[in-house]
C-alpha cells in the first residue's frame, strides 16, 4: 500500500483534471460510509439528477465500483480506460486504487454526471479521492480500524480523515462523543468551512425494524420528514440514513428537487450489497461485510432484534489485523452456535487465531466451533440449521465473498 497524491496527482492533471468538471460529495468514516454513498446516490437520482457512484472496495467484481445511475461499467469499457491509463503508467506510476479512482473520474466526466458520488478508500488526507471537486465532505463516524496506517486512537484516526475537508466545503459528520465532534468543530473553525453536527438539533426514534427493512421518525433543525423508511436494516443504518438527509439538506441549498419527497424516496430505495442483505429461501441466510469491533457488535445486535439468540447461528471470518475488542463477547450471547473459518485470503486469520479470540468471551452459550473452510463451515452450518433458524455470515469482504458459492448450493 502506497500513501501519497503525487502520482495521483500527476496523472489526473495528464489528463486535464476532469475531476473539477463535475461536482461531488466525498465520503468517508470507519462504518457506514458505503452505505451513505448509497443514500445520497438514490437521493440525488430521486430528484432526477444523473449520478455517477464510487465505491470501495468491491465486493465481486471490480465494475462494482463505478456506476453511473446504478448501473455498472462495461468491462470492456473499463478495460479501454485502464489501457489509455497504462499508457501514462511511466511518467505518472499509480497503484491499483489510483488508477480505478482514475478510471471513475473519466468515465464520469465522459458520460456527462450532473454529479458524482465518492467513498474514500483509506483515512482521507492521502486518499486518492480526496482531490475531486467535493461541494460536500461527509465523515461518517469514527472506529478503531487500519491502526497501522490511520493510527492508534480514534482522535488521530479523526485527524487524518479530517484531510478530506476543502477550503469553504461543508463538512457534514455523524460522531459519537463530545470530544470528537469539538475536534471536527475546531478543524472547521481554523479552516472556514460550515460544520454540521449530524445529531445536533436532531431527533430520530425507531419504529420498527423487521428482517428487511426499518422505519423511524425524524426531525431535523429544518424540517419534520415525519416515518421515513429504509430498504437497509438495523439502528445503524437509521445513523446512516440520517447523516445522507443532512447532506441532501446542505446539497438543497445549492441545486433545486432535493425537498421532503426526493429524500424520503431515495432513503427508500436505497440499496447495498451485503449490507445485512438476506438471501431468498429458508432458512434466513444473512450477508454482512461488518469488518471491525463496532461494526461487528452493530450487526449481532441486529440480529437478535429480528431472530432470538436461540434460532442463530453465526459463520465468522476475519483478516488478522482486526482489533474484535468486545465483538466476541456480545456475538456469544446472539446466537446458539458460531462457526469460526479460516478463509484463504492473504492476512486472513488462523484457525487457532480465531478460537484464541473466543477464548473466555462466555461459558455456557454459543457453542464454539472450527471449520477447515468455507464449504466445510456451510456443511456444519447445514446440519444444524432448522427451517424457522438464522444464518448471519460475516466478518469481512473476503468472508462473504467466499460464502456465495456454497451457500447458492446450500439454498438450492
Amino acid at each position: 500500500m502506497k500513501l501519497g497524491l503525487g502520482s495521483i496527482t500527476s496523472l489526473l492533471d495528464s489528463f486535464g483534471n476532469p475531476q473539477e468538471d463535475f461536482p461531488s460529495v466525498l465520503i468517508a468514516g470507519t462504518n457506514g460510509k458505503g452505505s451513505v454513498t448509497t443514500y445520497v446516490t438514490s437521493i440525488l437520482r430521486s430528484a432526477g439528477y444523473r449520478v455517477g457512484t464510487f465505491y470501495s472496495p468491491h465486493l465481486f467484481r471490480i465494475n462494482e465500483r463505478i456506476r453511473i445511475d446504478g448501473e455498472e461499467i462495461a468491462g470492456s469499457v473499463l478495460d479501454g480506460m485502464i489501457g489509455e491509463l497504462r499508457e501514462r503508467y511511466h511518467a505518472a506510476p499509480f497503484t491499483f486504487f489510483e488508477g480505478i479512482t482514475a478510471a471513475a473520474i473519466l468515465y464520469f466526466k465522459r458520460q456527462k454526471v450532473d454529479f458524482a458520488v465518492f467513498e474514500v478508500g483509506l483515512g482521507g488526507r492521502l486518499d486518492a479521492t480526496r482531490l475531486v471537486n467535493a461541494i460536500v465532505t461527509v465523515i461518517t463516524g469514527i472506529s478503531h480500524d487500519h491502526g497501522e496506517h490511520l493510527g492508534r486512537t480514534r482522535s488521530a484516526i479523526l485527524k487524518e480523515k479530517l484531510g478530506i475537508v476543502r477550503a469553504g466545503v461543508p463538512l457534514v459528520a455523524n460522531l459519537k462523543g463530545m470530544r470528537l465532534v469539538r475536534q471536527a468543530e475546531e478543524y472547521c473553525e481554523k479552516n472556514g468551512n460550515l460544520f454540521i453536527d449530524v445529531r445536533k438539533g436532531v431527533s430520530r426514534k425507531v419504529k420498527k425494524i423487521g428482517a428487511d427493512s426499518i422505519d423511524f421518525s425524524l426531525v431535523t433543525p429544518g424540517r419534520d420528514y415525519g416515518i421515513i423508511s429504509s430498504s437497509m436494516t438495523g439502528r445503524v443504518q437509521m445513523e446512516n440514513a440520517v447523516t445522507a438527509v443532512r447532506v441532501a439538506e446542505i446539497l438543497g441549498g445549492k441545486i433545486r428537487g432535493l425537498g421532503k419527497k426526493a429524500v424520503k424516496l431515495g432513503i427508500s430505495k436505497g440499496v447495498f450489497a451485503g449490507r445485512f442483505q438476506i438471501l431468498p429461501g429458508t432458512p434466513r441466510v444473512i450477508l454482512d461485510v461488518s469488518h471491525n469491533e463496532d461494526a461487528l457488535v452493530s450487526a449481532s445486535e441486529t440480529l437478535v432484534r429480528i431472530s432470538p439468540p436461540d434460532k442463530n447461528v453465526m459463520i465468522f471470518g476475519v483478516m488478522a489485523r482486526k482489533e474484535l475488542g468486545r465483538f466476541p463477547f456480545k456475538a456469544v450471547s446472539c446466537a446458539r452456535d458460531i462457526i469460526l473459518v479460516p478463509l484463504k485470503g492473504k492476512g486472513s486469520a488462523t484457525g487457532q487465531d480465531l478460537l484464541g479470540r473466543f477464548a473466555g468471551a462466555g461459558r455456557g452459550q454459543a457453542r464454539i466451533t472450527l471449520a477447515r473452510g468455507m464449504h466445510d463451515a456451510v456443511r456444519k452450518a447445514r446440519r444444524i440449521l432448522g427451517p424457522e433458524d438464522t444464518l448471519l455470515i460475516f466478518g469481512s469482504h473476503l468472508c462473504v465473498e467466499e460464502a456465495v458459492g456454497p451457500v447458492g448450493r446450500f439454498l438450492l
